[in-house]
């Protein structure tokens, strides 16, 4: 285990912090957003069984699913050139990370070794995820503002159900938009970003969210929570909703 001065240089070497994550009494990583309170309202205070992080980051949710029980995978990209940007801002993207020097991994490892985690991280992308590259079917999987940011967001949802076990669960987060999701309760609309932002393909409404659920072939369970998730800048408080759905028997 480092030295508390050694870890708070870790975290300082660190260029990008995406999760605030709590390392050490007093020491949190300056992450984007943090996710520390939404965690205690959506997820169990136990969890027994395989589960799969899926585009884990910096690992905030999978150390959340060891903490209560679970025995974790986590999957992400190896290189930000593998991020499903929009084509006509790729380029740019991709140099300005470069400029950056951001290794994808880098703060994982080091949340990993300052909380003693076991953890295994997997480089698979969701749209090649199968339970032979995670070691197996899953109990849980969780999956946090990652269709927002995909091509085809149905087909990824396809490929998480596929590595859950019959009857597993999926806890699903994801930004949605208000307006739509009140003006519209039950008719699935999305908006198309890829043009107006960097990052983001789809603005949906709750009603989408469950309608790519439904099409993946999930089973959506329960009513979904509303969050509003601290975060830096135009992350901040952004209408979050969180839904769990199961892969049937």
């Amino acid at each position: 285990m480092a030295s508390a001065t050694d870890l708070r240089a870790a975290v300082a070497a660190n260029p990008v912090w995406y999760h605030s994550i709590e390392l050490a009494p007093g020491l949190v990583t300056p992450g984007h957003i943090d996710l520390r309170s939404a965690a205690r309202r959506v997820l169990p205070e136990r969890m027994e069984g395989r589960a799969l992080d899926i585009g884990t980051f910096d690992g905030f949710w999978a150390f959340e699913l060891e903490r209560r029980g679970a025995e974790v995978v986590a999957i992400d990209i190896e290189t930000v050139d593998q991020a499903q940007w929009p084509p006509i801002h790729r380029e740019r993207l991709e140099a300005a990370a470069r400029n950056m020097e951001i290794q994808l991994g880098r703060g994982f490892a080091i949340a990993r070794e300052a909380l003693g985690s076991r953890v295994e991280r997997v480089i698979c992308p969701v749209g090649e995820l199968t339970c032979e590259a995670i070691g197996g079917p899953v109990r849980h999987a969780f999956l946090g503002a990652l269709l927002l940011h995909l091509r085809d967001p149905v087909g990824a949802l396809e490929r998480v159900l596929h590595a859950l076990e019959p009857g597993g669960r999926l806890l699903l987060l994801e930004p949605v938009d208000p307006r739509t999701t009140l003006l519209h309760p039950r008719r699935p609309v999305a908006q198309f970003r890829a043009l107006a932002t960097d990052f983001t393909w789809w603005r949906p409404n709750l009603a989408t969210l469950r309608a790519w659920l439904r099409t993946a072939g999930f089973v959506p369970e329960g009513r979904p929570h509303l969050l509003l998730p601290r975060g830096q800048g135009g992350m901040d408080r952004v209408p979050t909703v969180a839904l769990t759905a199961r892969r049937p028997v």
